[in-house]
């Protein structure tokens, strides 16, 4: 039977768009589907540019979807601003939501908690502060404190934000008990995913490969992602002049939770991860990671379940690499930890801290 605290609660959900590979729209599904699974409230998802595209990830229960059609609309001009806030406060005025959760970034970000006072705001921060709070910010801080609450990932990210309506609620993954997965047969393929952008640093992924790929030839890498053709580019043709063999960058699946229970193992090289998504569903695919120790999230994931390598360090990635590929009963106890230790970012515990919030 489904839990309730209200009759008929709404949720809306404010993001750019619903349609893209990403950690952002994979929680966005997993929330929507714990709304209604577990407190059966209706979810509304309201979107600025999301035009005919389906969506990437569909949720197993039913919402509404509306997008505000700003497809080529520069928010932060003023003409178009007047657009995005004329057109939101006329499907808001509509949907009279009982909570506002968004996303959004930049000056849009900064007028929705201004926006039906009435109405609880809480805004999600899914990118760390190490590189996106600069001076600047100095002025968003009155902006910022309008909204119910600030949601950030880990504690850690607290450091970077002068306000006193933060709380902490990281991501989930779905956990279902009935899903059998195991460390057998597993294919010798050491496994990266993530949008194609110089903060994901693929450029050391490729140098850590280059040192050690020539002792393993029955082993290849296998990146998976969209983003920048250019930065792409760059990386193919290192790879080429380099004569770099079995490291292969693929476009973004909508399979990537079958992905991750054929590989041996996860690799995460990025300058800054806030929680990232896809280390959680490691855990439960049973998939040992190594990741650098990144501002601020993998260390709140990876315990003893995995290795986390000093940020930056080539080197000593280059060797936990080598060392997990080499002993396969050590791949197997990681593993084996990772899947027990994947009940701890269960959808219901964190949902209960979202909850609160209505």
């Amino acid at each position: 039977m489904k839990e309730s605290i209200r009759s008929r609660t709404k949720i809306v959900y404010l993001v750019n768009q619903f349609h893209m590979h990403g950690g952002v729209q994979r929680m966005l599904s997993h929330k929507i589907d714990a709304w209604v699974d577990i407190y059966g409230y209706d979810v509304t998802v309201i979107t600025l540019n999301q035009g005919e595209n389906p969506v990437v990830y569909p949720p197993e229960n039913t919402f509404k979807l509306m997008d505000l059609g700003l497809e080529g609309v520069n928010r932060h001009r003023v003409k178009d601003l007047w657009q995005f806030l004329k057109r939101l406060k006329k499907v808001i005025k509509k949907e009279a939501p009982d909570l506002i959760i968004t996303t959004l970034t930049g000056i849009p970000s900064l007028i929705v908690p201004l926006l039906y006072p009435k109405v609880k705001k809480v805004l999600e921060i899914h990118s760390s502060g190490e590189l996106s709070v600069t001076k600047g910010w100095r002025y968003k801080w009155w902006f910022l404190k309008h909204y119910h609450k600030v949601v950030l990932l880990n504690e850690d990210e607290k450091k970077y934000y002068r306000l006193n309506n933060l709380i902490v609620i990281p991501n989930f993954v779905k956990v279902d008990n009935t899903d059998f997965v195991n460390y057998n047969n597993r294919e010798k393929v050491i496994l990266a995913a993530g949008r194609i952008h110089r903060e994901k640093q693929y450029d050391h992924l490729i140098q850590i490969w280059e040192k050690i790929y020539q002792k393993y030839p029955d082993w290849r890498i296998a990146v998976y992602g969209n983003g920048d053709s250019n930065l792409l580019e760059k990386f193919q043709n290192y790879i080429i002049l380099n004569s770099i063999q079995r490291i292969e960058f693929i476009p973004a699946t909508d399979k990537l939770d079958e992905m991750l229970k054929l590989t041996s193992i996860f690799v995460l090289t990025s300058e800054t991860e806030c929680f990232p998504m896809v280390l959680i569903e490691c855990k439960k695919a049973m998939l040992p990671a190594i990741s650098y120790d990144s501002p601020n999230g993998p260390r709140h994931i990876i315990a003893d379940d995995g290795i986390l390598v000093e940020h930056n360090n080539i080197d000593q990635f280059a060797e936990a690499l080598s060392r997990l590929i080499e002993d396969d009963e050590l791949r197997k106890r990681l593993a084996q930890r990772a899947y027990n230790n994947s009940a701890m970012f269960s959808s219901k515990e964190i949902m209960k801290q979202w909850a609160q919030l209505v």
